[in-house]
């Protein structure tokens, strides 16, 4: 039984006026690129240049072969997926004990990291994602020493970047970790990106940094990411539109500057909230133009990567629950693969062990539907209906003990007990049992490190050499 792909959200009609606007935009319009030397390389492939303007276009016949001279993603072979991370950006700690929310410190950091560390679904996810200012780290070396930490607790690159000036202290480090660990230095800096700030523009730092790491052929990502009445038109198939277009865009430069063959389409597309400015990321609009992105993704032979299992909700309860959920499902209908990103709340504002808890619990929900069910002549149980017959029941039958561990999900933190019995067991709801969770995890041993001692040493010492900043190195022990 197959539970995702049934999906047709565009007619021919509206798929059509859709991919004519993107080859509009991609050919009347162009793209901002603030390098001479980007431009003149998308020159020699057949772009339109105007170097005095810094801009580039494509015909539609260009666009029309460069999609299909792809390498493209099989839609019929989908292999269900549910992907949980579990990020941490520069913001706020929701202390799962004082229910304050704090800046971050090094030791909540690492907390966070535990929890995501123990999970099922999120063991190995958890990823520094931007420079955190945390006390007793001068500004100046932040961004290194969250990329240290990063690869101290992770093993891998993770944070973006804006500015050129730390592109060799970070290839540095990713060859001094390649070099212990027997790898080639691109496999660890997969994490690196840059994002696309403005719509159809490509800044001058974003495409030094993209140049430099091109030169020396490791690949980063380049973010697109969209807001509907703010960096794209107000209307979903205006913004779905530019939204293409500028990933046609990325997609150029990636064939160009890292050899990618295949195509990439995004889904972070959002809405601006027009009462507060707020960019919300668990909108109704979102999953709309993520499905219709998907669509125009199946008709390009595209890979699609959705953006989904956020909450704008500032605490967890009904509404982080919710939308999780909710900015979650649709991708995993249509095209079989979802994400929810653990722990986060208020967009991605707020960082919660205990809202990690529960998305984990909610990716494990996922993850068992997706797979759906085995229909064959033993689950059809035709025998065992026959023999029990009417007015019987199957609670005690050989077959029950043989599938029921197999036929039913088993939940973790969701209620299983009718009132009763819940009431006799404490009265527990999902928070209570998520903050026992938390707290079993804490008597855990502490995270183990992913670097040898002596290759921490060559990071310390990069840090140093770059900014001047001594520093020493982390404990993973969780006080």
């Amino acid at each position: 039984m197959k539970m995702f792909g049934q999906i047709k959200a565009l007619d021919r009609r509206e798929e059509e006026l859709i991919h004519q606007t993107v080859l509009r935009i991609v050919d009347k319009v162009g793209m901002i690129i603030e390098s001479r030397e980007m431009l003149e390389r998308l020159a020699a492939l057949g772009g339109k240049v105007d170097f005095g303007k810094m801009t580039v276009r494509f015909s539609p016949s260009f666009v029309e072969e460069f999609i299909a001279s792809s390498d493209r993603f099989d839609w019929e072979n989908i292999k269900p997926h549910v992907r949980a991370g579990a990020d941490i950006t520069p913001t706020y700690y929701l202390n799962p004990e004082t229910n304050e929310f704090e800046k971050w410190r090094l030791d909540t950091i690492l907390r966070h990291l535990k929890v995501a560390h123990y999970l099922e679904h999120t063991k190995g996810m958890g990823n520094i994602c931007y420079a955190v200012p945390l006390e007793g780290v001068p500004a100046e070396a932040e961004l290194l020493f969250s990329h240290y930490l990063q690869f101290k607790t992770g093993g891998t690159s993770s944070c973006s970047l804006n500015d050129i000036k730390w592109c060799p202290a970070i290839m540095e480090m990713c060859e001094a970790v390649a070099q212990e660990k027997g790898l080639k230095p691109a496999s660890l800096c997969k994490g690196v990106h840059v994002h696309i700030i403005n719509p159809l523009k490509l800044g001058a730092e974003e495409a030094k940094i993209i140049m430099y790491f091109a030169e020396r052929g490791l690949e980063i990502g380049i973010g697109n990411m969209s807001s509907a009445g703010g960096t794209a038109p107000v209307t979903l198939a205006g913004a779905v539109a530019l939204h293409l277009a500028q990933d046609i865009f990325i997609n150029i430069i990636k064939r160009v500057f890292f050899d990618r063959r295949n195509l990439i389409l995004s889904g972070a597309l959002s809405p601006m909230d027009m009462r507060s400015l707020m960019y919300p990321y668990a909108r109704p609009e979102k999953m709309m133009s993520a499905v219709a992105l998907s669509h125009m993704a199946r008709r390009y032979g595209a890979e699609p990567i959705g953006h989904t299992g956020f909450t704008d909700a500032k605490r967890p309860g009904w509404e982080s629950g919710f939308q999780k959920a909710f900015t979650s499902l649709p991708l995993l209908m249509i095209c079989g693969r979802t994400s929810i990103d653990c722990g986060t709340l208020s967009v991605d504002e707020i960082f919660s062990p205990i809202q990690m808890i529960l998305d984990n619990e909610i990716v494990s929900a996922l993850k068992y539907y997706v797979q759906g069910f085995e229909i064959n002549e033993d689950t059809l149980a035709y025998d065992v209906i026959a023999e029990i017959g009417p007015s019987g029941n199957f609670l005690n039958t050989g077959h029950t003990l043989e599938h029921f561990r197999a036929a039913q999900w088993e939940p973790k933190i969701c209620s299983r007990d009718m009132f009763g019995s819940w009431i006799r067991a404490g009265a527990k709801i999902d928070t209570d049992r998520a903050l026992e969770i938390y707290r079993d995890i804490m008597q855990r041993p502490d995270l183990p490190p992913r670097v040898s001692e002596a290759t921490e040493r060559k990071l310390l010492e990069i840090i140093r050499e770059t900014t001047g900043a001594v520093l020493q190195p982390v404990s993973l022990e969780v006080k």
